[in-house]
């Protein structure tokens, strides 16, 4: 195996584990129901997370963290896998469109982490979530079977992926990172 294959495994396995570990701690919180989301979707979080450190290519990590969370944890599809996965698959591409409007309109391009203003990164995190319920919204009304309203649907599925998305984001940043920047060397001027 090569060692650029063997980086591409690993950042994929990472992009797994945490949104994979986000949905898991999320099911502490309360249960997912299709037809209102969770109050604090935190995988959200993770999926944006993983795209602004390894960029699209961990998209095969975040899929497959999508479908495990929705398979094993939440049982979220209501035994309707087919509608799970396209819903799986609107909350993975979700980030993706969001950061490729935003650089298109030159907001921002993410390429830079160093150089990313937070008040994009909070943008973001509100622009992914109502691209992702409204895609959301569009898969789930497919299901004759779910008691859809879609002013509830939509409003709350933003507000939990924004408050996922934002607490995600905010532990990482100050949490996560000081606690491994003091495990790090420190570099001597």
């Amino acid at each position: 195996m090569t060692e650029k294959f063997q980086n591409y495994l690993t950042e994929n396995l990472i992009a797994f584990m945490s949104v994979f570990s986000m949905a898991y701690v999320m099911t502490w919180f309360g249960t997912f129901e299709a037809e209102v989301g969770h109050y604090l979707y935190l995988p959200l979080g993770a999926k944006i997370l993983m795209y602004l450190l390894f960029g699209y290519r961990v998209f095969p990590g975040i899929i497959a963290a999508c479908f495990a969370g929705g398979i094993v944890l939440m049982n979220a599809w209501n035994d309707n896998l087919l509608i799970g996965m396209m819903s799986a698959c609107a909350g993975a591409i979700a980030p993706i469109v969001a950061m490729c409007i935003m650089k298109r309109t030159r907001v921002s391009n993410f390429a830079n982490l160093g150089q990313v203003d937070f008040r994009h990164v909070l943008f973001l995190i509100v622009f992914s979530s109502v691209i992702s319920a409204l895609l959301k919204f569009f898969v789930y009304t497919q299901d004759l079977t779910l008691n859809i309203n879609a002013v509830t649907f939509i409003t709350h599925y933003i507000t939990g992926d924004v408050l996922g998305g934002l607490l995600v984001i905010y532990l990482t940043l100050h949490v996560i990172v000081p606690i491994l920047k003091g495990f790090l060397p420190q570099k001597s001027s």
